[in-house]
Order: structure tokens, then sequence, then C-alpha cells
């Protein structure tokens, strides 16, 4: 039998995992969906990197590669969440050693975004 709590947090990961890529999903087709009924642009560089400062005034404008980078961005936050929420309910079941492996799971995946992220 699996404690309430437990229960409690993988109902919680699901639902971040479910709703987090359902949402990016939805925001990089939509940004798809811009870019073919704008027609023809100029193509993405090769090397292309995300621009947090530029992306909100993009946004804005409803910029079709904002959105989609929009919709990649939730992609990438997906499983840092997943991770978050994962801890948090380590930490509310008082299992110091799953809460420590999180956080070790959490900075390699912060890392790893920092990285693709320019800022």
């Amino acid at each position: 039998m699996i404690p309430l709590s437990e229960e409690k947090g993988e109902r919680a990961i699901a639902l971040v995992l479910r709703y987090g890529s359902l949402i990016s999903t939805v925001m990089i087709a939509l940004g798809l969906a811009l870019m073919l009924r704008r027609g023809p642009n100029l193509p993405l560089a090769a090397d292309h990197r995300l621009r947090l400062p530029m992306l909100l005034p993009k946004l804005m404008h409803f910029d079709p590669e904002a959105v989609t980078e929009l919709g990649v961005l939730l992609l990438l936050l997906t499983p840092l969440f997943r991770i978050i929420v994962a801890g948090v309910s380590f930490a509310l079941e008082r299992d110091l050693k799953f809460v420590l492996i999180s956080l070790g799971v959490l900075l390699v995946v912060l890392l790893s975004i920092s990285y693709a992220i320019e800022g």
C-alpha cells in the first residue's frame, strides 16, 4: 500500500509532466501556425540560442519565432518543475537522501539550461 503523501506526490508529478508537455506542444504548434500564416521569411540560424530579454517584447507582437521559442522553453522547464515537485514531495516525506539526490539532479539540469540560454 502506497502512503497517502507519496500518492499525492506522484499525482502532482504526473500533472506537472502532463500539463507542461501539453502547454509547450500547443505553444510550439501555435508558433508554427503563425509562421505558416506569415509566409516565407529568412531561415533560422543553425546555431540559434534563446535570448530571454528579447522574448517578452517579441511575444507582445505575436512573433512566430518567439511563440515557438516559448514553447521550447516550457518544454525544457517541464523536467525542471518535475524535479522541484519531487524534491518537495521527498522533503514532506522527510526522506533526506532523496531530497539531496533531487537537489543534485536539479543542479545538473540548471547548468544544462544555462548553457542553452543566452541572457
